[in-house]
């Protein structure tokens, strides 16, 4: 199902229910007998609800991708940060669109190996890296400039190794 097949199913839900307390209440005084026009009623309420639905699910959905958007690059920034601490001031290597020393144990050098004694920093990440919410991608892009002067067009996230920066991997989130 599509974003927009989740927003028109939401929205004629909604339609329905409106129909459906008009029957209900119009039902009472005529004993469950409708007319061509109740009919008639009942499919302008649920397109009158219907319109004005589509919308304000759709930037419901907007808004909550935008705020999952920001949590995961506030963690994906304290959990680098947290790294640059443990090891040194050093960022963690980008390798093949990811962090493997974010997702795996790591010596105080950084080298990842099995969680023990001998590597006791991290994983940071136990699932892995998570992905950037608006585009379902978690691919990590290396970029050469903090900020970046644009997307990769790879929709997952953008990375300066030099300074440790990370950003979503899209124009409307690259400002700062």
């Amino acid at each position: 199902m599509s974003f927009l097949d989740g927003n028109l199913a939401a929205a004629v839900a909604l339609g329905i229910l409106a129909a459906g307390g008009y029957l209900l209440a119009h039902a009472r005084h005529r004993q469950f007998r409708f007319t061509l026009v109740d009919a008639l009623i009942v499919v302008a309420i649920m397109a009158i609800v219907t319109a004005i639905a589509i919308p304000l699910v759709a930037a419901a959905s907007g808004q909550a991708k935008t705020a999952a958007l920001m949590q995961n690059l506030h963690t994906f920034r304290a959990q680098i940060r947290l790294y640059q601490v443990e090891h040194g001031g050093q960022s963690p290597i980008l390798y093949e669109g990811a962090f493997p020393q974010l997702t795996e144990a790591t010596n105080a050098e950084g080298v990842p190996g099995p969680k023990g004694k001998q590597y006791p920093f991290g994983p940071y990440f136990v699932g892995g890296i998570p992905a950037n919410p608006c585009t379902g991608v978690a691919t990590v892009t290396p970029a050469d400039a903090a900020p970046p002067t644009g997307p990769s067009g790879m929709g997952g996230w953008l990375s300066h190794q030099a300074t440790g920066q990370i950003w979503p991997d899209q124009a409307a989130s690259l400002r700062d």
